[in-house]
């Protein structure tokens, strides 16, 4: 049976060749992150986006999840990923892993990579974290991180094999969830090396209330440089978001009922990156928000500095 699932998955593949073009996935993602950038939008950027659209709308959620529960490299995986959008999402991983050891920051910058719906790689001159990773070969990424933040347990924001490699390894996975040690909560503050990360707790929604933990990373403040990043994974509730003060990146979740107006007008953030879209988990039709709709929602607050990256996006930060 399991064969055959493999030949059925091929066969169903074949009659879409504009799935199969690498050359086209490959151009896509050049466009979009060597040609342009979400600082830099370009007409060609937003061409391409349109374009990788397509491949995202023709790749279900339970192909998806199929592709997540398939063991690693068997037939069956080789044959999901040959389609379009496998290989965009396994591309970004692999950009990740080249960059972040290759990319040497300077001190008072800040490198961030996305690599798919709310999670980031953040690297300062003499750290590197990782908050709400979740790619199905995340765990590659252990080696270069040094402790992780999950903002909520959902399994779109965090990678188990991930979580459990750090852990193995003596490397600090914070949460509100997990009793290894590193459980956080409303009022908690952590100091890693020259790191200050501040924690409140807040909602998801009204029914998954002091759910979701934000989290207020300092990359500087022993050295009197202060570039802040607020994340506050799927926060919903604008009134319960706070900063201790200037605010350089905020990183909401674009599309969980969070009045986007009044969280950035509260918290007066240098930029904005908004996040959550091209959800794989969810239907085509269901809460997987397009390109189009995170742009939509970029617009919509009518200010410099908000911005939509896209999977595998590095973007350089510094304090200004």
């Amino acid at each position: 049976m399991k064969r055959l699932g493999c030949i059925l998955i091929s066969a169903l593949a074949a009659l879409m060749p504009s799935l199969l073009s690498a050359q086209t996935i490959e151009e896509l993602a050049d466009v979009m992150w060597n040609k342009s950038s979400c600082r830099n939008f370009t007409e060609e950027r937003r061409a391409a986006m349109n374009e990788m659209q397509k491949y995202v709308d023709t790749f279900t959620h339970t192909l998806f999840n199929e592709y997540l529960n398939t063991t690693a490299g068997t037939d069956k995986e080789r044959a999901i990923e040959q389609w379009g959008l496998m290989q965009f999402y396994n591309m970004a991983l692999d950009k990740l892993l080249e960059e972040i050891p290759a990319t040497k920051v300077k001190k008072g910058q800040v490198v961030m990579w996305q690599l798919y719906n709310m999670g980031y790689v953040v690297k300062t001159h003499k750290q590197c974290f990782g908050i709400d990773l979740y790619h199905k070969h995340a765990e590659k990424l252990a080696p270069m991180i040094d402790f992780m933040l999950i903002t909520h347990n959902h399994g779109d924001h965090y990678a188990k094999a991930l979580v459990e490699t750090l852990e193995r390894d003596g490397k600090a996975v914070y949460s509100n969830f997990r009793d290894n040690g590193h459980k956080v909560q409303t009022g908690d503050e952590m100091q890693i090396g020259n790191i200050s990360i501040k924690v409140t707790t807040v909602d998801h929604n009204t029914k998954l209330t002091n759910f979701v933990n934000t989290y207020e990373v300092n990359c500087y403040e022993k050295q009197g440089k202060d570039f802040v990043i607020l994340f506050t994974g799927d926060a919903h509730n604008y009134t319960q978001l706070t900063a201790s003060g200037k605010v350089d990146l905020f990183v909401p979740h674009l599309a969980v009922g969070l009045n986007m107006l009044k969280a950035v007008e509260k918290i007066a953030p240098t930029e904005v990156l908004m996040s959550h879209i091209l959800e794989l988990g969810h239907s085509i039709t269901l809460w997987r928000w397009s390109y189009e709709y995170g742009l939509n929602e970029c617009e919509k607050l009518n200010r410099e500095g908000v911005y939509l990256p896209v999977w595998g996006e590095k973007i350089a930060f510094k304090r200004k």
